[in-house]
């Protein structure tokens, strides 16, 4: 058993959660060696932690509550600093953190350009959310946990997490928005 500090258990609990932890620090960093070693970090918490887990709550709240805790600490250390990514370091939200692999049909590399640019654009606006907005968004979008965990996981009303969501997914349509306009227009003023 985890709690007992058993060596398959925790092996179990690596395996279960490590792709998951990957994406989630990915997508809140944009950065994927600072995402490896905060989910190093997470997995050292929980081994040197696992006398607190209590049998009675669920192991995946738990798994991220310390992975939350884990990130806003992180996010008050860094946040003067400004972060810096790249375009290949993207992770895309529905697959095991690899790079998309195209199944049948390869792309026409008109849908590659536009498919890379709704990407970017999106990463992009994901970025200009403030902190409380960005972290309810990957847990309730990406990690799809329910609005009652993450009130529970970020310690606030369930009232507040749907207002953030509604502001975050509000913001990243006027963001996505504006971009696109940006886009079609420079494409009408290159094809005159």
């Amino acid at each position: 058993m985890y709690r007992d500090g058993e060596p398959q258990a925790f092996r179990q609990l690596v395996d279960l959660y490590r792709d998951r932890m990957l994406q989630f620090f990915y997508r809140l960093c944009w950065d994927r060696q600072r995402s490896e070693d905060l989910t190093q970090d997470l997995f050292l918490k929980l081994m040197l932690g696992s006398k607190r887990y209590r049998p009675q709550g669920r192991m995946a709240t738990f798994v991220y509550r310390v992975a939350t805790n884990l990130w806003i600490d992180h996010y008050r250390q860094q946040r003067p600093r400004p972060r810096f990514y790249s375009f290949d370091q993207v992770v895309h939200a529905n697959d095991d953190s690899a790079p998309r692999q195209y199944a049948g049909d390869d792309p026409t590399p008109d849908e590659q350009l536009s498919d890379g640019e709704e990407r970017a654009a999106m990463r992009q606006a994901l970025e200009r959310l403030t902190e409380p907005h960005r972290l309810v968004f990957e847990l309730a979008v990406y990690q799809e946990r329910p609005y009652s965990e993450i009130s529970d996981l970020l310690d606030i009303p369930i009232g507040t997490v749907k207002s953030r969501m509604h502001n975050a997914v509000h913001a990243l349509k006027d963001m996505l928005g504006s971009a696109e306009q940006d886009q079609s227009q420079q494409r009408a003023g290159g094809a005159g």
